[in-house]
């Protein structure tokens, strides 16, 4: 065989190293999704009015956010209130391209109305795109100082029933009174409230007794718990000396009941996208999320509002959680969920 190359032999071989050349230098899916976010803004919907502690939060989330995001788009946030989350749940399934340029912090308890099949609520809450969790916070029990009630006890013992101001009827600040008052504790539950900020302020003119909700609802109103306008009785977790554990004001046949109502609690504030976001763009949300999460600028602002730092969930563990979640919400327990539900 001849050793000299023919000169197409030669152009072959070139054409065929510069190609292979360009498949060695082609961008990976991450760098191009990286570039996808390169002068583009992110937008982050809000489930609950601004001033309480979901938007406080989600705020933050979203400032620091895009920090860390490849290309470090810009950053709208967008509030979109109504049935304590589950509008903006809706949205987000129905109406948002599933692009990853669209996130969203609905609230703490919009998933469980998908999980126990609220006939109301179209989305499944397992379909979603999770990105993360700055963490896990505790929930109390908070009565303002002018009622006279000092303790859980006190109020177990009031001649008066104290109202206390709840969103909707499927969240923990309605549910937990009012599994409380059908164990004899003088409270009721008033539902309807747009927001938390706007149950703080009832508590502050006088028009609610109490609320039941997680610590960073305060985050712009310390001043209630500074000036003792409110104080707190009761708690999930046992965070604070000398406070009584509200798994220990029902008895053990309604534990399984309250942990599916406390359920949101485990779960934090989660921030989430549409079904169907590309992989890659997932992948970048959520590991500029838990960058996010351990980064000293982040946490210092969070801190001040109260937001649990240092345990963040990522959006795998978060998507594994609602599955079980879902997985344990069983017929019979949904309906003892419904007729507390509808009780109120």
């Amino acid at each position: 065989m001849d050793a000299r190359l023919s000169r197409r032999s030669i152009l072959s071989g070139a054409a065929t190293g510069a190609l292979c050349a360009g498949f060695g230098l082609a961008p990976s899916p991450r760098a191009l999704a990286a570039d996808f976010y390169q002068g583009k803004t992110l937008t982050m919907i809000v489930g609950f009015a601004p001033g309480g502690g979901v938007d406080s939060t989600a705020r933050v989330v979203a400032k620091h956010l895009v920090r860390f995001i490849p290309g470090q788009p810009n950053v709208v946030v967008q509030n979109m209130e109504g049935a304590a989350g589950m509008v903006a749940a809706s949205h987000l399934e129905r109406r948002v391209a599933a692009d990853g340029l669209t996130i969203a912090t609905p609230g703490r308890s919009w998933f469980i109305e998908g999980v126990t099949k609220n006939p109301s609520v179209s989305f499944d809450p397992t379909k979603f795109t999770y990105i993360g969790s700055p963490g896990v916070p505790n929930s109390m029990m908070y009565v303002r100082s002018a009622s006279g009630i000092k303790s859980f006890d006190e109020l177990k013992a009031s001649p008066k029933t104290l109202s206390f101001g709840a969103l909707g009827g499927g969240t923990m600040t309605a549910m937990v009174p009012t599994m409380l008052a059908a164990n004899g504790v003088p409270v009721k539950a008033i539902v309807g409230y747009g927001s938390t900020a706007r149950i703080l302020l009832a508590l502050e003119q006088g028009e609610v007794d109490g609320i039941f909700t997680v610590e960073d609802t305060f985050a712009r109103r310390q001043d209630l718990l500074k000036n003792r306008i409110v104080i707190p009785i009761l708690q999930n977790k046992a965070t604070a000396t000398g406070i009584p554990l509200v798994r220990d004001a029902f008895p053990g046949n309604q534990r399984g009941l309250l942990d599916l109502v406390l359920s949101s609690e485990n779960f934090g504030l989660p921030v989430v996208g549409p079904p169907g976001i590309p992989a890659d763009r997932v992948d970048i949300l959520r590991k500029a999320f838990l960058a996010m999460c351990a980064d000293k600028e982040y946490q210092a602002e969070a801190t001040r509002i109260d937001q649990p730092v240092g345990a963040p969930l990522d959006g795998a563990q978060l998507a594994a959680m609602m599955n079980a979640l879902a997985a344990a919400a069983t017929p019979e327990m949904v309906a003892a969920y419904r007729r507390l539900t509808v009780s109120k």
